[in-house]
């Protein structure tokens, strides 16, 4: 076998070291770029998520009572009973309304304030189905108030 027809052993290591070499230089160039990211203040402040923090996290609580909630019912079904159905549409609705919600104000969206009218009316069902059972249901009691919480903080929104 000639050797100018293939590669050696040593060829290979030289085109990784050269190859390793490249990238550890490529990977410094971008700690420094960082670094003088840190500081010169180049980074902007995070405003976005602060500005509606604490009506992502009500609307958080809804989603957490919420599965609580719709997972009751779930059970109730297995049991047979199915008198919580139209419980479990709403809160199930409200859910998928509510995590929308949630992200389009953590983003500061331009769409949140029509979102919350949308949130406001599907929280408004779900408040009210949940109502009906929160005397003997503490699971839908405390998605009746989630909701109620959240109407009053997106109503602000929504005009």
């Amino acid at each position: 076998m000639a050797r100018s027809d293939s590669m050696t052993r040593r060829d290979v290591l030289l085109a990784s070291a050269a190859l390793a070499a490249s990238a550890t230089a490529a990977t410094a160039s971008s700690a420094g770029e960082h670094d003088a990211h840190a500081t010169t203040g180049k980074y902007s402040e995070a405003k976005a998520f602060k500005k509606h923090a604490a009506l992502v996290a009500t609307a958080n609580e809804c989603l957490a009572t919420g599965q609580a909630c719709i997972s009751h019912c779930f059970e109730t079904f297995v049991a047979g009973d199915t008198m919580m159905a139209e419980c479990a549409f709403a809160v199930e609705q409200m859910l998928k309304a509510c995590d929308a919600f949630a992200y389009l104000a953590a983003y500061d969206s331009p769409h949140l304030p029509a979102m919350a009218r949308v949130c406001v009316s599907v929280c408004e069902d779900c408040e009210r189905e949940c109502r009906k059972h929160e005397d003997h249901q503490a699971e839908c009691k405390a998605c009746a108030d989630a909701c109620a919480a959240l109407i009053r903080d997106a109503k602000k929104l929504s005009g």
